[in-house]
């Protein structure tokens, strides 16, 4: 009787332990693994075992959790006395989820709910790397001097953006390079955004090219390629300057349900929500927010002359010197 009174409030009660291979995993892959619960010093009635992949985003307000999946394992059971128990899962990471960055991690929560006990729980830290199609395109920007910057991998209603910053033959050149992709049947679609020096300025140049499997698996032409790609555009960033189409295109495709697909990270929308929009919003003044609208409606922003600016300004609250 004592042990089942020690037993309600956690002590000599079943305790579980999820497990699975503890590596990194590509966006896409499979995770086969198990879930261990060891019998306590009593009897006790579990009501159900499951376990919910967490993604933990770090933003300007403090870091936020939410579920990306819930894996029902198990219905009620009970777990006898010293019992062990064995319950293997399957479960396919998302090809479009966030992958793991200095602001983005993921867990398992594992819970065991015990009836008129202590609800056992497990966490197990998850890695989600970007798959190989792609690691061979960082792999070449390595080749080319680029080294990805610690705050890469920030995500926003298209999808995750990689920022990568020159240590040798752009040096000069370039600010900074920051890759979008998309997965389709035949390769990754890749949008290139190069920040080049002109003087005391910067443009920022946009360029959006196709690599075909053929070429992801060439790594000489690979490199080569994003060689050209690169210089083309250094050499005259003016004629780069029009807007991403996944901007309008996939942009088009989220406000009519249809999701980002096959763009890297583009789930981040539909997991993170109102909280990622907030944080978007949070971190844009004016000016910034009416070159994303000009963007996604589709306009050059170069096309509004100064008198259009101005009555941008006067709509806003007028001069410089005035304050919300």
């Amino acid at each position: 009787m004592f042990k089942k009174i020690l037993a309600r409030f956690g002590k000599g009660a079943a305790t579980v332990d999820l497990r699975f291979n503890n590596r990194p995993y590509y966006a896409g892959e499979t995770i086969d693994g198990e879930v261990r619960i060891h019998g306590g010093e009593v009897e006790q009635k579990v009501n159900f075992l499951a376990a919910r992949l967490m993604i933990s985003v770090s933003t300007k307000q403090g870091t936020e959790t939410r579920e990306v999946a819930k894996l029902p394992l198990s219905s009620a059971f009970v777990i006898l006395p010293k019992e062990q128990k064995v319950i293997p899962f399957t479960y396919q990471i998302p090809q479009d989820l966030p992958v793991s960055r200095g602001s983005i991690s993921y867990y398992f929560d594992t819970q065991l709910d015990i009836e008129g006990g202590v609800d056992r729980t497990d966490v197990d830290r998850l890695t989600i790397d970007v798959p190989k199609q792609i690691q061979v395109i960082f792999q070449a920007m390595d080749i080319l001097g680029f080294r990805e910057k610690h705050t890469s991998g920030k995500v926003d209603q298209y999808g995750q953006e990689f920022a990568f910053f020159p240590t040798q033959v752009f040096g000069g050149q370039v600010n900074e390079v920051e890759l979008r992709f998309a997965y389709e049947e035949s390769g990754v679609r890749v949008w290139m955004e190069v920040d080049c020096r002109n003087g005391f300025h910067e443009i920022e140049a946009k360029r959006e090219f196709f690599l075909e499997q053929s070429v992801l698996q060439n790594e000489s032409q690979l490199v080569e390629l994003l060689k050209q790609y690169m210089t083309e555009v250094i050499d005259n960033p003016q004629a780069y300057t029009k807007p991403f189409s996944y901007t309008s295109h996939y942009g088009h495709q989220r406000h009519h349900g249809g999701g980002i697909g096959g763009m890297v990270g583009g789930l981040a929308m539909g997991i993170l929500g109102g909280m990622l929009l907030g944080e978007m919003l949070d971190g844009l003044g004016v000016d910034e927010m009416m070159e994303g609208a000009l963007e996604a409606a589709g306009f050059d922003e170069e096309a509004f002359g100064e008198e259009e600016e101005e009555d941008f300004g006067s709509f806003f609250g007028g001069g410089d010197d005035e304050e919300w």
